[in-house]
């Protein structure tokens, strides 16, 4: 996005466009989020007007239980392949995620699996084709070793 200006610093715009997205950690915290901005859009002043519009987006991951376990395991496949130890992102710090989409259907998720880089999602992003090898084998192992040992998890024979 970009934006611009023209005109004397001493004029108020008839209009102004503002865009941006909303990253919760919860459901809740999202409906909080946006009854609390609407309230601020309602109270505008007097001889002018606003209005607020909520797209949803990517939905919010909450950190549960379950994603923890898979974390740990995911930690262990790591250290046990001699890459070192793997922790969690605080949720504030995070991006979205494509499987947040499923999260809430699952009894555990994780996301970040895939190749590294750096530079997220801006015109720096470079991805680090060094972390693929490393990345995938740390997936495999996690995977092989939830079916062996999840019934729930193993495949059909």
């Amino acid at each position: 996005s970009r934006g611009s200006a023209f005109g004397k610093s001493n004029i108020i715009a008839a209009d102004a466009v503002v865009t941006g997205d909303l990253r919760t950690i919860s459901p809740e915290q999202l409906l909080a989020t946006r009854a609390r901005m609407a309230e601020i859009v309602f109270a505008h002043l007097p001889r002018t007007s606003a209005e607020i519009v909520f797209d949803d987006g990517y939905p919010p991951m909450a950190p549960t239980t379950g994603n923890q376990e898979l974390l740990a395991h995911f930690d262990r496949a790591s250290r046990d392949l001699g890459y070192g130890p793997v922790g969690g992102v605080d949720p504030r710090e995070a991006g979205t995620a494509d499987i947040s989409f499923v999260a809430a259907a699952v009894p555990m998720a994780l996301d970040g699996l895939g190749l590294m880089g750096t530079g997220g999602h801006t015109v720096e992003e470079t991805a680090d084709l060094a972390t693929l090898a490393k990345q995938a084998q740390r997936v495999a192992v996690l995977l092989h070793r939830l079916s062996s040992s999840r019934p729930d998890l193993s495949p059909q024979r």
